[in-house]
């Protein structure tokens, strides 16, 4: 081989040696390449399957026990937490209730109070607006949302599911959280929770509203509380309406003079103005109509439960139920107890002022009271001076006696071997200038006793509470009477 041909040969190793060299290169960055496509892929996995909670958007930081599944496959998540993230308090015990009670609690925004009890799916919740004009750091003046209804007005709210207790903790089921505390929720993802709190719901509605072409959005608290379930109250500077909260479409028309969503019925009550005179009328949330707007004065709920609703109409006051029937019509001075009665018997926030035995309707006409029950039914004609008996400071015959206003015995046995249930009203008339009392049972719908009795009032005794009925000075014991009788509940 001469020299020409050695060099050649060396300059062709040194090509196949940078060759092999190339494709080891080649062969190391696939390799990486690989590793890292595989740890990406890997850390996306791990990722999308590791559960996240947001906060309008904002992933939050939360703690062991947070939330939990249960077997039918529903979320439930720390109560305390969620007042935190979403800026309300968080009190054990009851509102009002002043105790450190663990199975039950309260939380707390600017602009309600929501108390509730483990083991029950019903809510009691208190508007609180009491808010003033302010001024921003800009100078503008902020108007704050106006409740409709007067501050601290108690509703009660049915939810789907039951709040429970755990480990010491209270927990909310994550599907009514818009039911609980005005949030939407977004759980389509197992591993990502979503969460919209009230006051970004009402920034997004502002901006939704405006992009839609309307002119603003209800500045009623009420309608706030209508942004949880994906619709707004919208207004073009005259009249309103309810829209989709994301796609402006139409869902009650912009054609009504004021409109109020009352969350714990999810309805509407709407007003209309006509022929010089004004209507109001009821909605759901469906946008189907419940009750016709007619010539009522204003309709407000009497009870959620039962769905009635108290109406007015030219300064009389009725009652119609969610078929929008007349169970009162409206021909009476006042529904509800008197006010007296509420004052010494201490009714509270609580206590459905419109009802006895959350049955019996109190109506009044002339002055005088009377009841009706639920299906419509005049029970007991107004002509009654009123309900309760008052115990008088004067009475040192009966020491020790208290007021009643009600008495509830459950299986009495009468003198013919059967049992009733009894739920006494006491009445009240006054005759020749004498106040005399009797007895109305709201399960036979009669006046079981007549109004001839002196008191009737009751006597607690090492932790008894036994109640008697006096005739002329003959005192004799309520049940006692009552079982001697059968007769009277027919």
């Amino acid at each position: 081989m001469n020299e020409f041909d050695r060099v050649a040969s060396k300059k062709n190793e040194a090509k196949e040696k940078k060759k092999k060299m190339l494709l080891t290169g080649i062969v190391i960055c696939v390799i990486i390449i690989i590793a890292l496509a595989v740890m990406i892929i890997y850390y996306q996995h791990v990722d999308a399957t590791t559960f996240k909670v947001f906060i309008d958007d904002e992933q939050m930081q939360y703690s062991e026990g947070f939330y939990f599944t249960n077997e039918a496959g529903e979320t439930y998540v720390r109560a305390r937490d969620i007042a935190n993230y979403i800026g309300w308090s968080y009190q054990n015990g009851e509102y009002g209730a002043y105790t450190e009670d663990l199975n039950s609690g309260y939380i707390q925004s600017e602009y309600e109070i929501v108390s509730f009890v483990a083991g029950s799916n019903v809510l009691k919740k208190y508007i609180q607006v009491i808010a003033q004009p302010y001024f921003d750091e800009f100078g503008t003046e902020i108007q704050p949302y106006q409740a409709n209804s007067a501050n601290g007005t108690l509703e009660t709210t049915t939810l789907a599911l039951p709040i429970i207790s755990q480990e010491g903790q209270i927990y909310f089921p994550l599907r009514n959280l818009n039911d609980i505390c005005n949030c939407s929720i977004r759980y389509d993802d197992p591993y990502r929770m979503y969460i919209y709190e009230q006051k970004y719901l009402i920034t997004l509605a502002q901006t939704n509203a405006a992009q839609f072409g309307y002119q603003s959005i209800s500045g009623t608290y009420e309608n706030m509380r209508l942004l949880p379930y994906g619709m707004m109250v919208v207004s073009n500077g005259s009249l309103f309406g309810v829209v989709d909260l994301y796609g402006g479409q139409g869902i009650i028309g912009l054609k009504y003079t004021d409109m109020v969503f009352a969350q714990n019925v999810k309805e509407f009550f709407v007003k209309t103005y006509a022929n010089n005179e004004e209507s109001i009328g009821i909605i759901n949330a469906q946008g189907t109509q419940v009750v016709a707007p007619k010539n009522y004065g204003s309709i407000q709920v009497l009870s959620d439960q039962l769905g009635l609703y108290l109406v007015e109409k030219d300064g009389e006051y009725g009652v119609l139920n969610r078929s929008g029937e007349v169970v009162v019509h409206c021909e009476y001075d006042e529904i509800g107890i008197p006010e007296e009665v509420l004052d010494t018997f201490n009714f509270g926030v609580e206590d459905n002022k419109y009802l006895l035995f959350n049955d019996t309707i109190v109506v009044k006409d002339d002055g005088k009271y009377g009841l009706y029950n639920i299906e419509g039914d005049q029970t007991l004609t107004a002509a009654y001076e009123g309900f309760g008996y008052l115990v008088t400071e004067d009475e040192d015959a009966i020491r020790n006696s208290e007021n009643v206003l009600t008495i509830e015995l459950d299986d009495l046995e009468l003198s013919d071997g059967s049992t009733r249930d009894v739920k006494a009203i006491i009445v009240q008339r006054i005759e020749n200038g004498v106040k005399k009392y009797g007895v109305y049972d709201a399960v036979s719908e009669r006046l079981i006793l007549p109004c001839n009795y002196n008191r009737i009032f009751s006597l607690t005794s090492k932790g008894t509470t036994e109640y008697y009925i006096e005739f002329e000075g003959q005192r004799a014991k309520f049940s006692d009477q009552l079982a001697a009788y059968p007769s009277i509940f027919e």
